[in-house]
C-alpha cells in the first residue's frame, strides 16, 4: 500500500470515527483530498476510461449532492450520489481520452443532509473540491502498413537473403540465378512505376466525372452510364497491383506461390 492510500486510510478513521456533530451549517463531509484517480493510469489517445473520486460522510445523516467532473473549464459530466451515515462512497464517469494538457477535477454542488422523512437541510461543505489531477496526453502514432513494408529492415532482410544464396551457391548456378533474380526486380519496379502513373491518371478521371462542372464537350468525358463504374474497376485493379508491385514483401511471397500453383499443375498434367 503506497503513502497516498495510507494517508486516506488514516484520514477516513480520523473523520469517521470521532463522534462529533456540527450544529452549524457547516460540515467536514466530502472529498477525501488529492481525491481523484483512473481505471487506467498512465493512459494514452483513444483510451476509453474511467475517472473516480471518493465522498465521505463523518455524519450521522445521509449526505447527498451532486459532483461535477471537470477538466480545466470543460464539463466532463456530473452523477447523484447519496452517502449513508458515517460512510463512503466512489462516483465515476466515463471519458474518452484526447490529445493535450489536462487538469482534472471535481467539485460537489446542492449538498445537503437529510433531516427527516422528504426534509432536508442545505450544508457549506469545507472539502467541496478534489485537487486537480494534471495530465499530459501526446498524439498517438500509428505506424502505416506500407511504411512498415518499406521499412529499411525489411530491404536489408531481402540483401542479406541474397547474399546468403549467393555466398553458399557456386557460380555456375548462382550467376543465372542473380541475372533472374535483377530481371525480375526490374519487371517489378517498372510494372510498379506504371500502374502507379496509371492509378494517378484514373483518379484524375474519376475526380472529372464527378465534378459537378464537367461538360459533355470535355475529351475524357462519355455520359454513358457504364463509363464511370468502368473507371473505378479500373481504379481499384490499379491501386491494388501498384500496392503489390511497389512492395517487396508482397510481390515475392505471392509471386512464389503462383510459380508454386503454376509447376504444381503442370506436373499433374504430365505426372
Amino acid at each position: 500500500m503506497n503513502l497516498k492510500k495510507i494517508g486516506i486510510v488514516f484520514f477516513l478513521i480520523f473523520c469517521l470515527f470521532p463522534i462529533s456533530h456540527s450544529n452549524a451549517q457547516t460540515s467536514n463531509a466530502g472529498f477525501i483530498p488529492s481525491n481523484i484517480w483512473y481505471s487506467k493510469d498512465p493512459f494514452e489517445e483513444g483510451d476509453k476510461i474511467k475517472i473516480y473520486t471518493l465522498i465521505f460522510n463523518p455524519d450521522s445523516r445521509e449526505f447527498s449532492g451532486t459532483v461535477i467532473f471537470y477538466d480545466k473549464n470543460t464539463l466532463l459530466g456530473k452523477k447523484n450520489f447519496v452517502v449513508a451515515a458515517k460512510g463512503v462512497k466512489d462516483i465515476s464517469i466515463d471519458w474518452t481520452v484526447n490529445v493535450g494538457d489536462h487538469s482534472i477535477f471535481a467539485t460537489i454542488e446542492n449538498a445537503k443532509f437529510l433531516i427527516s422523512d422528504g426534509k432536508y437541510e442545505i450544508v457549506s461543505i469545507s472539502g467541496n473540491k478534489t485537487q486537480e489531477s494534471s495530465r499530459t496526453v501526446s498524439k498517438k502514432i500509428i505506424p502505416k502498413i506500407s511504411d512498415a513494408i518499406n521499412s529499411d529492415f525489411a530491404t536489408n532482410q531481402i540483401q542479406n537473403v541474397q547474399n546468403l544464396i549467393t555466398e553458399n551457391t557456386p557460380d555456375f548456378i548462382s550467376k543465372p540465378m542473380v541475372l533472374g533474380a535483377e530481371t525480375v526486380e526490374e519487371f517489378r519496379s517498372s510494372v510498379g512505376e506504371n500502374t502507379n502513373n496509371k492509378k494517378v491518371e484514373l483518379k484524375k478521371e474519376l475526380e472529372v466525372l464527378n465534378s459537378k462542372k464537367a461538360t459533355p464537350s470535355d475529351t475524357k468525358i462519355d455520359n454513358n452510364k457504364i463509363l464511370k463504374p468502368w473507371k473505378y474497376v479500373q481504379y481499384f485493379f490499379m491501386t491494388l497491383l501498384s500496392f503489390i508491385f511497389n512492395n517487396k514483401i508482397i510481390f515475392y511471397p505471392i509471386s512464389a506461390i503462383l510459380v508454386f500453383l503454376l509447376l504444381r499443375f503442370i506436373w499433374r498434367k504430365i505426372f
